[in-house]
């Protein structure tokens, strides 16, 4: 696809106006619920698709880098200045800064490559869920509840990014073990409890860790891949620092902390292979640490073949209140290793799979 397609393409999905040679910015902005400034996903992805205007079409993004360096404000335009650190024949290299009122809000760092073929491949398995029958979805007429009005016992609910609508349903696993802790945070189970007098266990601690259906409920087949990419950038961000605060607001914690703030403090996608996301595709993450008000999340997206496509990390600043008088104990979650298992590869010349034990 030629720049001025892929061009009119962003300016379109990201509100994106052309100011001077390599600088770009945007009237629009979004700032969820009762966040302090305008939402991460947004700047990433538009700063993404900076970058991309500036590189050869034959590239793609491989991996992004960025900080969050103060809150962006809304109705103020956000520009974004690119700067190209490199063009290689394999690999080209792209700096943005994004700023409101000539203050830096954020940076980002891009890497692109140009497609090439390797025989050696492996990745990890995709975790083990029920399936979505979406021509059932379909028929029984699922459309979605609103972003404002969604619990976690929805079925489905609607986001929106940028001008698009984003389906989000809560993936059920296969473990019964697993269900059983993600059912943790879900409404109607506290409600169930706090009806019933049940009290807690001290081992009933919401694992910080979830599984998520995402889709674009909009057929997107014409874009280019570097639009999906942006796209992806922006739903990457939608919620997943929450998975930290988990073990800390639900079950045996419920109602002990009080969790008075949560920002993004940087933002990494490795971008492994190309994604719709029109297509239904499975973001697992997880929080592998939590100190100093800081907390750690990764993620990992598959398609519904169960191909990796991309991974991401993020550190946040969490700060929370003790709202009982006791010290918490800190808590340890088992960590695995990866074991051989190509029962369920694609196809016999798909990338190796391995499974957490």
């Amino acid at each position: 696809m030629r720049i001025d397609q892929i061009k009119k393409q962003l300016q379109d999905f990201f509100f994106l106006q052309e100011a001077d040679k390599d600088i770009y910015f945007t009237e629009v902005t979004h700032i969820p619920g009762a966040a302090r400034g305008v939402f991460g996903g947004q700047v990433v992805a538009q700063s993404l698709a900076c970058a991309i205007l500036t590189v050869d079409t034959k590239f793609r993004a491989h991996s992004l880098h960025s900080y969050f360096l103060l809150a962006g404000k809304k109705d103020v335009p956000i520009y974004y200045h690119v700067e190209r650190i490199r063009d290689g024949k394999s690999f080209a290299s792209r700096t943005v800064v994004a700023k409101q009122k000539g203050k830096i809000i954020f940076s980002l760092s891009a890497s692109f490559q140009k497609p090439e073929f390797s025989h050696i491949t492996h990745q990890h398995k995709a975790p083990a869920v029920i399936p979505i029958n979406e021509a059932e979805r379909k028929n029984r007429g699922s459309g979605g509840s609103s972003e404002k009005n969604y619990s976690f016992d929805d079925d489905e609910y609607l986001v929106d990014v940028g001008a698009l609508k984003l389906s989000v349903i809560r993936a059920k696993p296969e473990d019964k073990e697993l269900d059983k802790n993600l059912g943790l945070s879900k409404l109607h189970n506290i409600r169930y409890r706090a009806e019933n007098g049940i009290p807690y266990e001290e081992n009933e601690i919401r694992a910080p860790y979830d599984l998520t259906w995402y889709k674009i409920i909009k057929n997107l087949e014409h874009l280019a891949p570097q639009v999906h990419q942006c796209i992806l950038a922006y739903i990457s961000d939608w919620g997943f620092l929450s998975t930290s605060r988990f073990p800390h607001a639900y079950g045996y914690n419920a109602k002990k902390n009080s969790l008075d703030m949560t920002v993004s403090l940087d933002h990494t996608i490795w971008f492994h292979s190309d994604i719709r996301v029109d297509k239904r595709f499975l973001f697992e993450s997880e929080s592998t640490r939590m100190v100093n008000s800081r907390a750690l999340v990764y993620g990992r997206v598959y398609n519904s073949s169960g191909e990796l496509c991309a991974s991401v990390s993020q550190e946040g600043l969490v700060r929370a209140s003790n709202l009982t008088k006791s010290v918490p104990k800190p808590l340890y979650f088992k960590s695995t290793f990866p074991k051989l298992d190509n029962t369920t590869a694609p196809d016999s010349s798909g990338p190796k799979m391995f499974a957490k034990l």
